[in-house]
């Protein structure tokens, strides 16, 4: 008859999927078909503990029974324990209470036993059977004969022969209730998938963050019985949490979550920590307007993208919300929608960046272009059209056609090269300024363009693309060339007359120098004449040089030059304008010879030394440095062999490093200069130098001094 009933409950238990429900049963079910039994306890196994999932039929107090609910026994401790370290059945009469039947008790659970020792019969019978599942041991079934009940004509002892039919039937109720947690687990992952799917759904087909957020909130409010929500958006700027969507709030309830400072929200802790949040509505927490909406527990959840809070999810419901809250399922949805909220928000600011960027570059007077890393324009104005007379740009067109297809030319008319195109020199990390093409117009007609352009930096330091300005600058351009040209009629004409005037004021000097009662104003005057009329004629040699390399008719007269003679020669030939300033030679070699035009260097030296003495404070010195450097030196890099480097230093005031990048144009000059010149000495030495091969570059601090240097190849 028992054996009947437990194989009729080992049918039912197999038909169950609901796992609660044969946790609920199993031991009722067995108490009612076994006499020998009258209670029985149901422990679970999980991370090496066992747990009480139901208590039946011990005669306990309400205190006794609650600690024996969230009692915890280790592998080995108790009956059930023992039962569960060694994977067999267990059976032990007590004659002193149920603390007998315990092989080992932990101190923490001592007090415990104690406790049933004293309200449980003191004869009793305890039977420990592991439920397992081939190899696993998922948790112990504990029945229990409270002792011998002479009235009871039904009850029977619990003996060691009915074990191993015991053992069998648990073996059975083990394999339904793995089952049933298997079939609860699918259950509740298919849940999950569905959930993700319809939040990935609204995400996805959402038009705006307004429509997103309603329809995520939606979906998770569908989630949990009896609940109502609220989307809280975070404005870190202001630190603010915006109400963005809500579902069933009570009016005063969405009221004050309308608009809250995190500090005095009742989920900041949510928003510092990233962690979600249970607990019941409180009113010292500002949570009365939801508490006088019936509501009386809450759930909040953060936003997260990434590690930054976006929002929070904030849950609310009657009692028990927190038991149907499932957070492993909430928190990836979460996470789902804090990456999507981050998104749009990424994407309206780039939309309004994008926006205010057009503006800004339409509204230019001059063109604007814009590259990718591979040289294909992405960005074009209006401005930059009608400089090209294009009604549009081939955006996908490669650097290589692009000489041809805008006929670019050099500014003397040299077709141009790929390496020389604006694009070609800004992607390759170079910043440069009015950078003059022709391009040939589809009527004939030249048109002198002034580019300049820079590299544009990914956040990493990756060149991902370039910019280039352009502006028409025909029309100067010709006036610059019908200035150049003025002046070199003008210089030349000049010159003829301003050397006469110098050999005859020579001639002056020196016979008054020569009398023996010369008069001193007389010779002072003389001296001042002479060194004007000097001068202008460097200054219309200048002007002379200028126009002889504009038309390319400047020529060098190369020859070996010992470099240390020739600096020896300008410091002499710089003395009597040198003042007090005294004029040093640092060498340390007696012979340096170089291949060079030595009027054209000497040009140079005589320059920067007369540069540094009109700009250097009285007395202070003045250094003119040449030195040998070998070709694996820095300052031979891009050089074949080994260089001279020639470096005059002064103590003046020093140049600005916005002005250092135009000292070497022509005609330009320090703005706060009061000296005389046309500016034309750093760029005519640049130009000599450049001739030779080499290069010339200036250092410079304000306050301090500046350095002007230049590198010769030997």
């Amino acid at each position: 008859m028992q054996v009947t009933g437990l194989l009729k409950l080992s049918s039912y238990l197999v038909s169950v999927i609901d796992p609660q429900t044969i946790l609920t049963n199993l031991v009722s079910s067995l108490v009612e078909i076994l006499p020998s039994v009258q209670a029985g306890v149901l422990w679970l196994e999980a991370n090496g503990r066992l747990r009480p999932k139901t208590v039946l039929g011990l005669p306990l107090d309400d205190a006794t029974h609650e600690a024996l609910q969230h009692c915890q026994l280790r592998s080995g401790e108790g009956l059930a324990g023992f039962a569960l370290q060694h994977a067999e059945p267990q059976l032990k009469s007590a004659t002193r209470g149920y603390q007998q039947t315990a092989a080992s008790i932990n101190p923490v659970n001592d007090p415990l036993f104690h406790q049933l020792s004293a309200q449980l019969p003191s004869r009793l019978t305890a039977a420990a059977l592991p439920l397992r599942v081939g190899a696993e041991t998922i948790g112990v079934l504990e029945l229990i004969n409270l002792g011998h009940h002479p009235n009871d004509t039904a009850w029977q002892p619990l003996d060691q022969a009915a074990i191993p039919v015991l053992q069998a039937f648990a073996n059975l109720a083990a394999s339904a209730i793995k089952n049933a947690q298997l079939y609860a687990a699918a259950q509740q992952s298919e849940r999950r998938l569905k959930a993700f799917d319809a939040v990935v759904t609204a995400i996805s087909t959402a038009t705006d963050l307004d429509d997103m957020v309603r329809s995520v909130l939606d979906v998770v409010v569908g989630l949990i019985p009896d609940a109502s929500g609220a989307l809280l958006l975070l404005d870190p700027t202001h630190d603010h949490l915006a109400l963005a969507a809500q579902h069933q709030l009570p009016p005063d309830g969405a009221t004050y979550l309308a608009q809250l400072p995190v500090a005095d929200s009742p989920c900041a802790e949510v928003v510092h920590y990233g962690q979600p949040m249970q607990r019941p509505l409180l009113e010292d927490r500002g949570e009365g307007p939801l508490i006088a909406g019936n509501l009386v527990e809450a759930a909040y959840f953060p936003l997260l993208a990434g590690g930054t809070v976006a929002g929070v999810l904030a849950l609310y419901g009657p009692p028990g919300l927190t038991m149907h809250t499932d957070k492993d399922l909430l928190m990836p949805i979460c996470n789902q929608v804090g990456f999507a909220i981050a998104n749009v928000l990424l994407y309206a600011d780039s939309s309004s960046e994008r926006r205010k960027l057009n503006t800004v570059v339409t509204s230019i007077a001059e063109g604007v272009l814009l590259c990718d890393a591979a040289g294909r324009l992405t960005l074009a104005n209006d401005a930059a059209l009608a400089l090209l007379r294009l009604d549009s740009l081939p955006f996908e067109q490669p650097l290589a056609a692009m000489p041809d297809f805008y006929r670019m030319r050099d500014m003397e008319g040299r077709p141009l090269s790929l390496e020389d195109l604006p694009f070609t020199r800004a992607l390759a990390g170079e910043v440069f300024q009015d950078y003059r093409l022709i391009l040939h117009g589809s009527s004939g007609d030249e048109t002198v363009m002034s580019f300049s352009g820079a590299p544009a930096h990914a956040g990493d330091g990756m060149i991902e693309g370039a910019v280039v300005v352009f502006r028409d600058v025909t029309a100067s351009q010709k006036v610059e060339r019908a200035k150049d040209e003025f002046l070199a009629v003008a210089a030349h004409e000049l010159r003829s007359p301003l050397a006469a005037v110098r050999s005859y004021a020579d001639l002056l000097l020196r016979r008054e120098q020569q009398r023996g009662e010369a008069d001193p104003r007389d010779l002072h005057g003389l001296t001042i004449l002479t060194q004007q009329v000097s001068h202008m004629l460097r200054m219309v040699d200048n002007l002379l040089d200028v126009s002889r390399i504009d038309a390319g008719q400047l020529d060098l007269q190369l020859q070996r030059v010992n470099l240390v003679h020739l600096a020896n020669q300008v410091i002499d030939q710089q003395r009597p304008a040198a003042g007090q300033h005294p004029l040093i030679l640092e060498c340390n070699e007696d012979e340096l010879v170089a291949t060079c035009d030595m009027l054209r260097i000497r040009q140079v030296l005589t320059n920067l030394i007369s540069n540094a003495i009109k700009y250097s404070p009285p007395e202070s010195p003045i250094i003119l440095h040449l030195c040998h450097r070998d070709a694996d030196s820095p300052e031979a890099e891009g050089f074949s062999g080994p260089v001279a480097v020639l470096s005059v230093t002064n103590e003046g005031p020093g140049i600005a490093p916005e002005q250092q990048a135009r000292l070497f144009q022509r005609y330009y000059r320090v703005r706060s200069s009061r000296t005389e010149g046309l500016g034309l000495g750093l760029y005519l030495s640049r130009q000599f130098v450049q001739m030779h091969g080499g290069r010339i570059w200036v250092e410079s601090n304000e306050d301090i001094g500046s350095t002007f240097a230049f590198v010769l190849p030997l």
